[in-house]
C-alpha cells in the first residue's frame, strides 16, 4: 500500500473519531410537528387537559381508567365507578431486583432506587413512616380493549400472539390509544423532601398546589407523570412535572413550544436539585384548561419535554428522562434516559415471556429487537405478569414461582 493510502486511511480515522464524542453526547428531545401538522408539545397539553379533566366523585378522567392489575390477569376487568383506589411500588424494581433481593419493594409503597440524586428523604419524616413513593399505569379504554381482545394480557396469551406473527401479525394499538404512568409521594415525605431542597412548605400547601389522592389510608401527592399517545407509529411521548420537584430541569432543560410562556429553560450550571422558574401558560393553553374545567392546582405543572423521534437530525441520541421518575424512582440518569427508547425495547418471544435484556441496559437511540422476538408496540405493561405480587415481596419461598419467569 502507498503513503498515500496510508495517510488517507489515518484522516479518515481521525475524522471519525473528532465526530464520534459529538454522535455519542445525548441532546434533549423538544419534540416536533407530527405528519398531522400538530406539534407534539401542543397534543401533549390536549391530551393533558383531557385526562386532568373533573370526572366526579373527586376523580380526574384518567383515574377513572384501566390499572395494569386490572388488565394483566387471567380475569381482566374494566374498573367501576366504586372501584377502590391502590397505588402500588414499582413494578420496573419488582421485575429487575436480583432474585432474593432484600431491595425488592415490600410493600405497596416502596422505596426510591437513587435517593442521593435528588437529595430525597433517607430516613422517614415521622416514626412509622418510610421516605417512599408509589405509582400506577393507567390506560383508556381503546388501549384496554385492544390489549383484552387480542389476549395480550397473559403470558399464554402472548405465546400464542407469537405464533401469529410469524404469519405477518403484529401487536398495533388504535391511533386513540392514550396511556399515563404516575409517581406519587405521601404528603409528609413530600414536605421533607422539598425541605431538603430549600423549599419551605406545609402538608396544606401541598395539597392545595398538588393533585393529591388518598390510597391506602394515606395522603399521597402527584410528582410526576408520563402521557404516550398513539398520534404517531412510535408513539409521542410527553413528560410533567410539578414546578417545584427539585432538579426539574437538571441536565437536559424543559422544552415547551406551546404551553409555557418561556419556551426554553436550560440546566442551571454548576447547581444540582435547584428551583426553575415557574411554568407561567400561555392564553392558549390557560383557555384549554378553562374549556375542560381543569383544577386550579393543575397549572402548577409543566410539560418537560416531548419526544417524537429516536435520535436528532445528527444522529446523536435523544435523552428524555423526567427528574423524579427515571433520575430518581428508577434510579436511572437523565443522560441515559430516552422514552421512546425505553418502550421500543418492550418485546416478547416464543414463551409469551417478557423480554427484559435490553430494558437493563437503559437504552439510548434506535433500538432493533433480535429476530426472534416480538415487538409490544412500545407497551410495558407485560412487565405486570412477571412481576413479583406485592403481597408476596416479602415471602422468599414464592420468589421462585412469581419472579424466575422473568429471568429465563
Amino acid at each position: 500500500m502507498k503513503l498515500r493510502d496510508w495517510i488517507l486511511i489515518g484522516l479518515a480515522l481521525l475524522a471519525m473519531a473528532v465526530d464520534l464524542p459529538a454522535r455519542a453526547s445525548a441532546v434533549g428531545a423538544s419534540g416536533g410537528v407530527l405528519a398531522s401538522g400538530v406539534h407534539s408539545d401542543r397534543l401533549a397539553w390536549q391530551h393533558f387537559a383531557g385526562i386532568v379533566a373533573p370526572a366526579g366523585r373527586g376523580r380526574v378522567e384518567f383515574e377513572t381508567w384501566a390499572t395494569d392489575e386490572n388488565i394483566y390477569t387471567e380475569t381482566p376487568a374494566w374498573p367501576g365507578e366504586d372501584a377502590p383506589r391502590r397505588l402500588r411500588s414499582s413494578v420496573l424494581q419488582r421485575v429487575l431486583a436480583p432474585h432474593g433481593s432484600a431491595d425488592i419493594p415490600s410493600g405497596d409503597c416502596g422505596a426510591v432506587a437513587d435517593a442521593v440524586s435528588g437529595n430525597f428523604p433517607p430516613q422517614a419524616p415521622q416514626p412509622g413512616q418510610a421516605p417512599c413513593f408509589a405509582e400506577e399505569v393507567r390506560r383508556n379504554l381503546a388501549t384496554y380493549r385492544y390489549i383484552v381482545q387480542n389476549q395480550l394480557n397473559t403470558q399464554a396469551g402472548l405465546a400464542t400472539a407469537y405464533q401469529k406473527a410469524q404469519g405477518g401479525w403484529r401487536v398495533s394499538l388504535p391511533e386513540d390509544a392514550v396511556q399515563v404512568k404516575a409517581d406519587w409521594v405521601p404528603v409528609e415525605t413530600l414536605v421533607a423532601w422539598l425541605g431538603r431542597n430549600g423549599v419551605r412548605i406545609n402538608a396544606a400547601q401541598v395539597r392545595a398546589q398538588f393533585h393529591t389522592t388518598l390510597a391506602q389510608g394515606t395522603s399521597f401527592a402527584l410528582v410526576a407523570m408520563h402521557i404516550s399517545s398513539k398520534d404517531a407509529p412510535n408513539w409521542v411521548w410527553a413528560s410533567f412535572e410539578h414546578r417545584l420537584n427539585p432538579g426539574r430541569c437538571d441536565t437536559m432543560g424543559c422544552n415547551d413550544s406551546y404551553g409555557a410562556a418561556r419556551r426554553r429553560i436550560a440546566p442551571l450550571a454548576g447547581a444540582q436539585n435547584g428551583q426553575y422558574a415557574d411554568c407561567a401558560k400561555t392564553a392558549a393553553l390557560k383557555k384549554l384548561f378553562e374549556v375542560k374545567r381543569v383544577a386550579p392546582a393543575w397549572n402548577n405543572y409543566c410539560l418537560k419535554a416531548s419526544e417524537i423521534a429516536f435520535v436528532a437530525r445528527d444522529g446523536a441520541p435523544l435523552m428524555h428522562g423526567n427528574s423524579f421518575t427515571e433520575r430518581v424512582a428508577a434510579g436511572i440518569p437523565i443522560k441515559r434516559s430516552s422514552c421512546i427508547s425505553c418502550h421500543a425495547s418492550a418485546g416478547f418471544g416464543r414463551d409469551g415471556r417478557a423480554y427484559i435484556k435490553q430494558l437493563t441496559s437503559h437504552p439510548m437511540g434506535t433500538v432493533k429487537l433480535p429476530a426472534d422476538i416480538v415487538a409490544n408496540d412500545f407497551i410495558w405493561g407485560i412487565l405486570t405478569i412477571n412481576a413479583v405480587p406485592v403481597e408476596q415481596a416479602k415471602i422468599p419461598h414464592n420468589l421462585d414461582r412469581t419472579r424466575i419467569t422473568a429471568r429465563r
